[in-house]
């Protein structure tokens, strides 16, 4: 590419490419670890660092290492991460590079890890405080959540943890938001599995527990919506097709819903044209736009995507019945029962 190429591409991939997408790539590549989030920060960090110091902002599509006093776009993570040079950067993120090396820059002494040192049954004051304060009854917890007392830079803290898949806790205090020793989604199966039900956050669950009464599904709670990828959605849809979704009232719940309603779409017209769902989710890494990139790969015409969105699923939206509120956990604190 010449100059003029190259800051066009530059233009195009500092609006087009995710800075979070990117982050979780370097997670995928065993360079980084995903730490959860904090407010409305995404938080990384190197395998030895106790806590993650590289903070992602999804909204402005922007990050800051705050161990490094460094942070900007995507691109200068590449530069950063990488160590390729600005033109390199942009090569690599436009494509023209297949493949993708990472050369690890140099990193923060080794430090003493996150130690879990007591998990039990729930029953600091605090705790039980919050846990009322967001309209949850200490009976209706303790099937799921555990007090989780863990060290992190010679101090301790305390919080209700809820297991995940990755072996890590979730936890959740009046203080604290966030994971250790891992992040992911979270799994339960009640009864016999009739369906799926996908929601946010254990508070969402919980909530959605006690306004129903239901039993008989599974469980998928996201613990961020990072984690709901179009993988994650094929293997639901793979499993069981009956998914209700229980995702915020907020543009990322939107969005997500949405997502997942198409995808569910697409495989269902797939499943009727006898075509393969085994599709090249690696295409998708770093687009915006992942639907358009899963048409244009399948070749399908904008006037055929039309029909295919018309086509029923037994995948629903189900945030009718917490509308005007955030989420089903501000519903139950908020609103009333059904």
């Amino acid at each position: 590419m010449n100059y003029s190429e190259v800051k066009q591409a530059a233009a195009r991939i500092k609006q087009e490419f995710p800075v979070l997408d990117y982050f979780h790539s370097l997670v995928r590549s065993g360079f980084l670890k995903f730490e959860g989030i904090h407010g409305k920060e995404y938080f990384f960090g190197f395998l030895e660092q106790r806590t993650g110091s590289i903070a992602v902002d999804d909204k402005a599509n922007v990050w800051y290492d705050h161990a490094a006093g460094k942070g900007g776009d995507v691109i200068a993570a590449v530069q950063e991460f990488e160590n390729k040079t600005f033109f390199e950067s942009v090569e690599s993120l436009s494509g023209s590079v297949p493949v993708r090396k990472f050369v690890p820059r140099q990193k923060p002494e080794i430090a003493e890890k996150i130690v879990v040192e007591k998990v039990a049954e729930i029953s600091h004051d605090a705790l039980i405080q919050y846990i009322r304060g967001r309209g949850i009854d200490l009976q209706d917890i303790a099937p799921f959540g555990k007090e989780v007392h863990w060290r992190n830079k010679g101090k301790r803290y305390f919080a209700v943890g809820f297991p995940n898949e990755s072996g890590g806790w979730v936890l959740r205090s009046s203080i604290f938001k966030g994971n250790i020793l891992g992040g992911g989604t979270s799994i339960r199966i009640l009864g016999t599995v009739k369906g799926i039900k996908v929601f946010e956050g254990w508070f969402d669950f919980l909530s959605y527990l006690k306004l129903s009464r239901a039993t008989d599904f599974k469980a998928i709670i996201l613990n961020s919506t990072a984690n709901l990828s179009f993988r994650l959605i094929l293997d639901v849809l793979e499993e069981c097709e009956v998914v209700d979704l229980y995702l915020d009232n907020d543009v990322t719940g939107e969005k997500c819903t949405i997502n997942f309603i198409r995808v569910a779409q697409l495989f269902r017209y797939c499943l009727q044209k006898g075509s393969p769902t085994d599709w090249d989710l690696e295409a998708l890494r770093g687009s915006r736009d992942k639907i358009g990139i899963l048409l244009s790969n399948m070749k399908i015409i904008p006037s055929e995507a039309m029909e295919i969105w018309k086509i029923q699923t037994n995948v629903s939206d189900q945030r009718c019945h917490f509308s005007g509120f955030e989420d089903v956990n501000a519903f139950l604190v908020g609103g009333v029962h059904k």
